[in-house]
């Protein structure tokens, strides 16, 4: 166990100790982004911390792990660092969309068909079981994309997208560790490190973003890791203390903020005749921010919330079957939502009635 905590304390203090040198370095090579319009910071404050986050991840992966399991995690090191360098051009000067999504499409097509990591089998959901292999390739890329972009979504206020990856990478920490998958644990220990010494500068008043680089590398490992989960967890054998029955609500669970928050934005859009990929202030994190007017405020009730839900459903995955389970998620996703809605339109009647 020690190994890991060292692994974690290495990446966390080469993370805290550099970013303030790329913080004096993009101040002074004006590499700033710029408040207001759609963006609730003001003024201009350095971006592209997520170069700080991968770059202590990976110098302590180095350092900690054992080269063979290095070379085994090759096609994931190799995509991680094309989504990296992908995201340092997007920071520097916006790629073309469709530029991003080709990227996105190979980096997770190394892992997905050259890492043999994806979803193979829905473990009996509503009578399926094993995937056809042209469906699990294409699944599982479409996952790995879907999620990457959902978590970058989600990057909308200080600390709010690296404390939902400390959180969900600690349990998948914690899982990993306890079936005795430690190589990954390790790989995982590393990111949880590298995140939370860039969380320090991050939390608002933030002196420096994570960017695309950061959103879509830690989005993009989450993934990838959600989905190790899923098929590790269908291998193990009924009677282990550590296996979720229903396995594909769980890995839900993992993801489910900003997987709920991109799928309710790109519905409402759709709703509103606007396209589901134009910009806009209806992010929950927009909403809650409305609602409580201050940053640390709203990052910690979404947190809390988020905390709350996911444990619920970890908790009723090991006794309810995922088909259920799943129907719950969805009916407790479209109540939420209806909720949201309400209290967000009253406020809004109470602020025109003021004014």
């Amino acid at each position: 166990m020690s190994d890991f905590f060292y692994a974690a304390a290495t990446a966390l203090v080469l993370s805290f100790l550099l970013t303030p040198l790329l913080v004096r370095f993009l101040r002074r090579r004006r590499v700033l982004d710029e408040g207001g319009h759609r963006k609730i910071h003001k003024g201009f404050i350095p971006s592209m911390g997520g170069v700080i986050i991968f770059l202590a991840f990976l110098l302590a992966t180095l350092l900690w792990e054992p080269i063979e399991v290095v070379l085994h995690r090759r096609f994931e090191l190799a995509a991680l660092m094309l989504v990296f360098f992908a995201g340092i051009r997007d920071d520097i000067e916006p790629l073309r969309p469709m530029h991003k999504l080709i990227v996105q499409i190979i980096a997770a097509g190394m892992v997905v068909i050259a890492g043999d990591i994806r979803v193979n089998s829905l473990y009996g959901l509503w009578g399926v079981e094993e995937l056809p292999i042209w469906l699990s390739y294409s699944g599982s890329i479409i996952l790995v994309i879907f999620i990457t972009n959902a978590f970058n979504l989600i990057d909308g206020l200080d600390g709010l997208a690296g404390a939902l990856a400390v959180f969900s990478f600690t349990f998948l920490c914690g899982w990993f560790y306890g079936v005795g998958n430690n190589s990954e644990a390790m790989r995982i220990a590393c990111m949880i490190g590298a995140v939370l010494g860039f969380l320090y500068y991050n939390w608002q008043p933030a002196s420096l973003f994570m960017g695309d680089t950061g959103s879509l590398v830690i989005g993009f490992m989450l993934s990838v890791t959600t989905m190790s989960f899923i098929r590790l967890n269908g291998d193990l054998p009924d009677a282990s203390w550590y296996k979720f029955p229903a396995v594909l609500s769980a890995g839900l669970a993992v993801v489910l903020l900003p997987v709920f928050d991109t799928v309710r934005v790109f519905l409402l859009r759709i709703y509103q005749r606007r396209s589901p990929f134009l910009p806009d202030k209806q992010h929950i994190h927009h909403v809650v921010l409305h609602l409580l007017h201050t940053h640390a405020r709203t990052v910690q009730a979404i947190i809390g919330c988020y905390l709350l839900i996911a444990g619920l459903i970890l908790l009723a995955a090991k006794y309810i079957a995922d088909g259920l389970l799943i129907i719950i998620i969805i009916a407790f996703c479209i109540g939420l939502e209806l909720l949201i809605r309400r209290i967000v339109n009253r406020s809004y009647k109470k602020e025109r009635k003021k004014g």
